[in-house]
Parts: structure tokens; C-alpha cells; sequence
């Protein structure tokens, strides 16, 4: 296989650079066949465990070798004739979460024609990033092009995790029984009060059962004409396995939201929300954290009709 020149990537023309980019390429691709971004103090330790490479004391020179993968990864889009998804942006800020401000502007072919006129739709559009670069099927194929060593993803158990803690899966009922006389009514009422929802958007009243692009069913559905927001309910007498079990329907009517919006090319900002008459236990209240999944908790009259 052909040595790719690294020389055709601007950032990596100096010579610290010119030696660091190219090892930051594996450890990034995989990353993303791992599912997991990373900070530029990650990418640094990352880079001298794996490479010996020093660690720089100032984190924000690792910006600039993100950014000599993403020229990388523009280059080869353009010989491809296909846009690549950013890997770069798996390298987030430790605290916001969020990639640099240069996400956007280095990758014009990934973001060509895409609006992010406001900050909601950059996050939206940073966010589609991240999860096309997360399920993207073809860096073994980058890899190759690019001349980078394959690393070996981790799989399995993950071992320490410092406070970490597992969270066990809720257990699963064998189909369930007919909708409860509360179900019913707190469905009817949450549609009826966007209101209480407000964090969320600010939409019209909702409609109640909305069939989705899978075959799912949307306890309540909003649309603004901008923004989609689902809505799963339960209610006060629900198990807090039922509740768990929630907790991933969010989940995935978040990612059907989004992948319906972005095959008729709007911006892929659908968002979903658990909504219950009660508070959620601690165990509950953790798996919603480590998911990033929105719960709003709502009166109890909501549920009495």
C-alpha cells in the first residue's frame, strides 16, 4: 500500500506536527468504532501511551492536530467524490462536551448547504456529525487510504470505570395488558399543555398516537413547523422497570426523529422526553444521565381525567 504524503495537509507541515497528526488518525478511527468521543487530554495521554509521544502541557495544541485529521479526511473526500463524516469532532471540550468552534468551517464538504444560522441549529448539526462519524461503516476503508495502522477497538466489559457504576437492564414483560383508564388521560392531557414542556420548544397543542417512519407509536407528538418533540408517558402506578423501559424508548424515538428529519433534509433537531406523575428512583435517576435523556415530572392530577 501506498504511503500516504502527509505533506498534502497543511497543519501537519511542522515538525512536531508532522509526526503527531498522523498517529492521532488510528487513535481516532478508533474512537469511533469504539462509540466513544474523547478530550484533547485524552487524546494526548492516548497519543503518548500509545505512541510515546510527550504530553504538551497546554491541551489547546491538540485543537490544531484534530484539525490535521480533519484536513485528512477533506482530502480524501474530494478524491472520493463523497463527504466523509468529520472524525474530528469526536475530540470535544472536557467540560462543554461540545467540539471546537473550527468543527464547521474545517469540513465544508460534510456541512456544505447546511444552515446553523443559530446556536440550536450548530448543536444540531454537531450532533448529526457525531453520530455519522460513530456509525459510519467504512474506516477500515480511511484507514487504508490514509496509510494508517488499524488499532484494535476495545469490546466487551469495560473494567474499572472509576464511580462508574452498571446499571442493570429493566426486566422485560411478555406483552402487556390494556391500556389503564390514567395511561389514557394522562396522554390527552400532556398533548393538551405544551406548556408544561417548554424547556423543550414552544409548540402548539400535540396529537396523541403518531405513527413514526419504524412502525412505533408516539404517546404525543408536537411539531412546531422547526422542531419535533415525542413524548412517552407513564404513569404514577408504572414499575420503575416500566419506567426504565422508557427511558430507552426515549432513546430511540430520539434517533427515528432525527433520522426521518434528515432524509427529507431538514435539521435533524427532533428531540423526545419522558413524562411521568412521580419521581424516579436513584438508580432510575442515573440511567437517564448516563443515556442524556430528557424526563420532565408532571402533577399527578395530569393522569385523573
Amino acid at each position: 500500500m501506498e504511503k500516504f504524503d502527509w505533506s498534502k495537509v497543511e497543519f501537519a507541515r511542522t515538525p512536531w506536527r508532522s509526526k503527531v497528526i498522523p498517529d492521532a488518525l488510528p487513535i481516532l478511527i478508533k474512537r469511533a468504532q469504539q462509540g466513544e468521543p474523547l478530550s484533547y487530554s485524552d487524546l494526548a495521554q492516548e497519543l503518548h501511551d500509545t505512541y510515546g509521544h510527550a504530553i504538551k502541557p497546554r491541551k489547546d495544541l491538540y485543537g490544531a492536530v484534530a484539525g490535521g485529521v480533519a484536513q485528512a479526511i477533506q482530502w480524501l473526500s474530494d478524491q472520493w467524490g463523497e463527504a466523509i463524516p468529520p472524525l474530528h469532532v469526536l475530540v470535544v471540550n472536557k467540560h462543554t462536551k461540545h467540539p471546537g468552534d473550527g468543527a464547521f468551517t474545517i469540513s465544508p464538504a460534510y456541512f456544505s448547504g447546511k444552515v446553523w444560522s443559530t446556536e440550536g441549529e450548530r448543536r444540531a448539526h454537531l450532533q448529526e456529525a457525531m453520530e455519522d462519524v460513530l456509525t459510519y461503516p467504512d474506516w477500515d476503508r480511511v484507514a487504508r487510504a490514509l496509510g494508517a495502522t488499524l488499532l484494535i477497538p476495545s469490546a466487551g466489559a469495560r473494567g474499572e470505570q472509576g464511580a462508574d457504576k452498571i446499571i442493570p437492564l429493566p426486566s422485560l414483560d411478555r406483552g402487556g395488558g390494556p391500556e389503564s383508564e390514567e395511561h389514557k388521560a394522562l396522554k390527552k392531557w400532556v398533548a393538551a399543555h405544551p406548556e408544561e414542556l417548554v424547556d423543550f420548544g414552544v409548540f402548539p397543542v400535540g396529537g396523541n398516537e403518531e405513527l413514526l417512519s419504524s412502525g412505533d407509536r408516539l404517546d404525543v407528538h408536537f411539531d412546531n413547523g422547526m422542531q419535533r418533540l415525542a413524548v412517552e408517558v407513564k404513569t404514577s402506578k408504572c414499575s420503575e422497570s416500566e419506567l426504565q423501559r422508557g427511558v430507552y424508548q426515549i432513546v430511540k424515538y430520539r434517533a427515528i426523529l432525527r433520522a426521518e428529519q434528515k432524509a427529507v433534509l431538514h435539521v435533524p433537531n427532533g428531540e423526545a422526553v419522558l413524562v411521568c406523575t412521580r419521581a424516579p428512583n436513584a438508580q432510575t435517576r442515573l440511567l437517564i444521565k448516563r443515556l442524556q435523556v430528557r424526563f420532565q415530572q408532571v402533577p399527578l392530577e395530569a393522569e385523573q381525567g
